[in-house]
This record gives C-alpha cells, structure tokens and sequence, in this order.
C-alpha cells in the first residue's frame, strides 16, 4: 500500500513540475559546455523532483498486481506518458542519469505485464 501511495505522489509531483527546458538552458549550448549545470540542476530540480524521477518505478514494482487500487495506478502512468515522458527524460539526462530511464521502462513493462496475467487469470 506505501509502494502505491509513494508512486503516486511522484507522478503527480512530476505531472505537477516537469516542463520543457527545466534548467533554462540555452538552445544551442551542450550539456557539457554548461558551467553552472549542477548549481541550476539543484535549484530547478531539487531533491524531491530527483527522487520522484528515479525511483518511481522502483515503488510501481512494489505494488502487489493483486491490488483494488490498479485503475487509478494505471490510469496515473498513462497521464505520465501522455504528459510527461519528453521532460521525464531530459531531467534524467540533466541529471547525468538517463540510463535509469532504460530500465525504468523495464520496470513498466514487468510491472503491466504481472498486472496483465493477474487480470486474466481472475
């Protein structure tokens, strides 16, 4: 039940906070000519953003597939993608962490997958 709680308050901070261009990057500039990058990084992100793009997934695994709250859980990570995934993954980047984004997706589609044969099996 935590796992769930803690999964949807992230995608809700991120629905709530991502956008386009965090950092105010110049369009031109790459990451790796950006001398402030970790000092904006820290400001427009922030711990609690960081966390919420790293580990969610991490909480939607811990959600039993067995449990009454799957359509609202469901209903979450489809508003996620319709809204958010673009920004999702150039915070990740910003944050030098994108390959979390490659196994976040396996985590998805192992989680949906279980949920999937819970499903039919009920």
């Amino acid at each position: 039940m935590h796992h769930q709680e803690i999964l949807l308050l992230c995608l809700d901070l991120m629905g709530k906070r991502l956008k386009k261009n965090i950092c105010n990057l110049d369009d031109s500039a790459p990451l790796e000519k950006v001398e402030d990058l970790p000092s904006r990084c820290k400001v427009q992100i922030g711990d609690v953003l960081e966390y919420a793009c790293k580990f969610w997934t991490k909480h939607l695994v811990g959600i039993d597939s067995r449990n009454c709250g799957i359509e609202e859980v469901c209903k979450a990570i489809d508003k996620f993608f319709t809204k958010c995934l673009l920004t999702w993954i150039e915070v990740l980047a910003l944050m030098e962490s994108l390959d979390i984004s490659v196994h976040a997706i396996n985590d998805i589609r192992q989680w949906y997958t279980s949920v999937s044969f819970e499903l039919s099996v009920h």
